[in-house]
């Protein structure tokens, strides 16, 4: 009796990881249209993991394997244009005019990419994934 419980607690917890891993994975289909319509690229192998685009929501939240610099040398070839604030441990690149501070960029397409080493735990993905890519697209 006492094994077949411990079975079961094995396979119902695997379960729900499973779940939380798959939902993870998945950027909504909605969420894929706006990013394509603002000419936003994913970061090859990115995984995402909370948030969303469109209604009230204006961020995604994803996770890489990758180091930092490729994912920032990889946006930052895609937006040339793009101004950078990378002050204070930020890196922000944005559709917008550089300085100014944070006014600069809120309420504009941007892309964040930072070392965040809570990721895996926080959110149940591969320990190798703490590269956050944040994308913020207001809506229109």
């Amino acid at each position: 009796m006492k094994k077949l419980l411990q079975i079961s607690l094995v396979i119902g917890l695997m379960l729900v990881l499973s779940t939380v891993i798959a939902l993870a994975a998945d950027l909504p289909a909605k969420d894929v249209k706006i990013l394509e319509e603002a000419g936003i690229p994913l970061f090859k192998g990115a995984e995402f993991i909370n948030g969303g685009l469109g209604d009230e929501l204006v961020g995604a939240r994803f996770a890489s394997s990758a180091p930092v610099e490729d994912v920032r040398a990889f946006y930052q070839d895609k937006f040339t244009k793009w101004a950078l604030n990378a002050e204070y441990g930020a890196w922000i690149l944005y559709d917008g005019e550089p300085g100014g501070g944070p006014a600069a960029y809120m309420g504009k397409q941007q892309i964040s990419v930072v070392t965040n080493k809570n990721l895996p735990e926080w959110f149940g993905i591969a320990k190798n994934k703490t590269t956050e890519i944040i994308i913020v697209v207001p809506p229109k």
